[in-house]
């Protein structure tokens, strides 16, 4: 089992070239294939400097958005569009291991969301690093959009103290 270190961050938007589908639990890592399998020909034909693939998740998987980031400029080409993933306060943690165990990572962000008076959007997202045969060497950056309103006490201090 993971011990996963929970933090809050700022987050900057990432721009992506991703594109749009719907899935169930059980067809979740093949469409995700599916749906990167098309947004790569697409940048490679293109000359896009690109960095690591990235799924946004809005609120369940009945929306949800695959794709790569992108650090230059690129055209549509059919249902492959711009996006990004969304700025503002967002709880992280790595989770180390295979894709297929990523739900204590998402349990541990829920609970320190309880812990600390914390509530997400429904938005999440995750980044993945590079590709490891090991599946122990694998890391996955996850982030869940925080709601803006709902300020915990330790923060309400720490922005009274100016920290």
């Amino acid at each position: 089992m993971n011990e996963y270190e929970i933090r809050v961050v700022d987050g900057k938007p990432r721009q992506l070239a991703a594109m749009r589908g719907a899935t169930s639990r059980a067809e979740l890592p093949r469409t995700i294939l599916k749906l990167l399998d098309t947004v790569w020909p697409v940048l490679r034909a293109q000359r896009v400097l690109t960095g690591h693939n990235v799924v946004i998740y809005f609120g369940g998987l009945a929306h949800i958005e695959a794709g790569v980031e992108v650090f230059s400029d690129f055209v549509d080409v059919g249902d492959v569009l711009h996006s990004q993933t969304p700025a503002g306060p967002a709880v992280t943690t790595a989770h180390w291991g295979d894709y297929s165990e990523m739900a204590g990572a998402y349990a541990a962000l829920e609970r320190w969301c309880v812990a600390n008076g914390r509530r997400q959007t429904g938005t999440s997202w995750e980044v993945y690093g590079d590709w490891a045969d090991d599946p122990k060497e694998r890391r996955t950056d996850i982030y869940a959009a925080l709601i803006v309103g709902s300020v915990s006490t330790t923060d309400s201090l720490r922005f009274k103290l100016g920290r």
